[in-house]
């Protein structure tokens, strides 16, 4: 194997595994960028669509207050509003939801605000409502719908801080190529340098040594070379033009 070859071999391994370690690296943090984002998002509307529905079940007690003031045309069209909104997002967060825990809150929330839907239907069904019958039925039954999307919205504000912990040791996980590629390029310089002083400075070194022994002390020159490369090809060169001094020199005298 030439001198060039090996030397282009040695940069061609360093190279390939900076090359593998920066795609390992770019790939775990584009991964870990898109999972985070996934996560944050879908908890963010999750307790965005959890405010909506506390905000239409405050617009549906105030509606019913209406009501029991009179005005019954505008406190029927703002509940059926409220309602429709509450729905909407119910129907978002369904669709949202990450962990088993939330389909259980979302599944509370459905039957709880069904109850108040039908007891709410059937004061709008009467001529009026006092506040004994609002203040033990069905503020009672709002609260208590009320509570179960509270407690979505605790477990998605948990979910975030989850979020933030997996960031954490997601970022510690793809910095662990970083950390390799240092590693493998230190063990790797200690190899390079070893192998271009054993193939390269060594050879230098004797074939240097070789030469000045013949010159100042007459010795053979006879220097071992492990590699048929061009350290060797340039040996053979030497040797023959120590022949051909030699020769030269006999026909001289």
């Amino acid at each position: 194997m030439g001198i060039r070859t090996k030397i282009m071999l040695g940069f061609m391994i360093l190279g390939s595994m900076l090359f593998i370690s920066g795609a390992i690296s770019i790939f775990e943090l584009t991964k870990l960028g898109k999972s985070i984002k996934g996560l944050i998002f879908d908890n963010y509307r999750s307790i965005d669509y959890s405010r909506n529905m506390l905000d239409a079940l405050e617009q549906q007690g105030n509606a019913i207050l209406l009501f029991a003031n009179g005005n019954r045309e505008l406190a029927i069209s703002e509940f059926a509003m409220a309602e429709k909104a509450f729905s909407t997002n119910l129907d978002s967060a369904r669709h949202n939801f990450l962990l088993k825990e939330e389909k259980v809150f979302i599944d509370s929330i459905g039957i709880s605000y069904n109850h108040f839907t039908q007891r709410s239907a059937s004061i709008f069904q009467s001529n009026s409502i006092s506040l004994e019958t609002y203040l033990n039925e069905i503020s009672p039954l709002a609260q208590e719908a009320g509570r179960h999307v509270k407690n979505l919205i605790t477990i998605n504000q948990q979910g975030l801080f989850n979020s933030a912990a997996f960031l954490e040791t997601s970022a510690q996980r793809a910095s662990v190529p970083g950390l390799i590629v240092i590693i493998t390029s230190i063990i790797f310089t200690f190899i390079f340098t070893y192998l271009v002083h054993h193939y390269f400075v060594s050879p230098i070194i004797r074939l240097t040594k070789g030469i000045n022994d013949y010159v100042r002390y007459r010795k053979p020159f006879d220097v071992p070379l492990e590699t048929k490369d061009e350290f060797h090809s340039l040996k053979e060169s030497i040797v023959n033009l120590i022949a051909l001094l030699k020769s030269t020199a006999k026909r001289a005298d």
